[in-house]
């Protein structure tokens, strides 16, 4: 028995050190890439690392528990045991922190974000409060904002200060939200100043009349909610990319897990 469990974990730590070295070097590849063409990820989105560090892990995990297996180390064994159940954890705690951030049903992130955008939707009526103190609480705007400035994000700038090219915006796709939220006026601010319907002082209406009043080069209303909206929408649009890697690590960890407890090391 116990030499058939060995050759299982073997075999299963084989695929888990392919698998993680593929995932982890695509990942690795992405992020630079992100990097290298945009100088500064600090508002346009927030990197997600948790992938990154769990895939990390499981490689080590699973290169430790090969060596620990061919050479017979105990001490490897041990370590590989150690590491698996720290990532048990790890998944367990990503888990538990993505339901606090996105909640357990929520709206599709198009919708939640038009529901602010076009409808002038509270924030905390479609996003949780944790993930707005996170991303667009009062002391977090004004640097998003200042960056925002600086990569002159709504404006178009020719030659080599120039941001983004046409063909950039159909590839960098999920930065839609952005370009409409901070970029575009709602379609319901010119129908309702047309019809001289008072209008609350809390609509971005408002804030986008003042912008554009302020600056007619270039329309941009980067204090408006349908901005911070676009942050918070593009950081679920990433973090709904990986979310199957906590899943898939989950299930790697557990039957690691399982076939050592049951003594594959023996």
């Amino acid at each position: 028995m116990g030499m058939f469990l060995r050759f299982l974990l073997t075999i299963w730590l084989i695929g888990g050190t392919a698998g993680s070295i593929y995932l982890l070097s695509k990942r690795l590849l992405q992020i630079g890439i992100r990097v290298v063409h945009l100088h500064s990820e600090t508002c346009l989105e927030d990197t997600v690392w948790w992938p990154t560090c769990l895939l990390a892990l499981v490689c080590i995990s699973c290169i430790l528990g090969l060596m620990g297996i061919i050479c017979k180390i105990t001490f490897l064994q041990w370590v590989f045991s150690f590491l698996v159940n720290i990532g048990i954890i790890c998944v367990i705690a990503v888990m538990i922190w993505r339901l606090l951030m996105f909640g357990l049903i929520r709206k599709p992130i198009p919708m939640a974000f038009n529901e602010v955008y076009r409808s002038n939707s509270p924030l905390d009526e479609e996003y949780k409060q944790i993930l707005i103190d996170a991303l667009v609480a009062d002391h977090v705007w004004p640097m998003v904002e200042q960056c925002l400035t600086e990569l002159r994000f709504c404006e178009e700038v020719s030659g080599s200060k120039r941001l983004f090219g046409k063909e950039d915006w159909k590839i960098e796709n999920y930065y839609k939200y952005f370009r409409e939220g901070c970029c575009v006026p709602p379609p319901r601010c010119a129908k309702q100043f047309a019809s001289f319907k008072g209008i609350s002082d809390h609509d971005d209406c408002v804030k986008w009349a003042n912008t554009t009043t302020k600056k007619s080069q270039h329309t941009k209303c980067y204090e408006c909610n349908s901005c911070k909206a676009a942050r918070m929408a593009t950081y679920q649009t990433n973090q709904d990319k990986v979310r199957m890697h906590s899943v898939i690590i989950a299930i790697f960890l557990f039957v690691a897990s399982l076939f050592s407890s049951m003594g594959a090391f023996d």
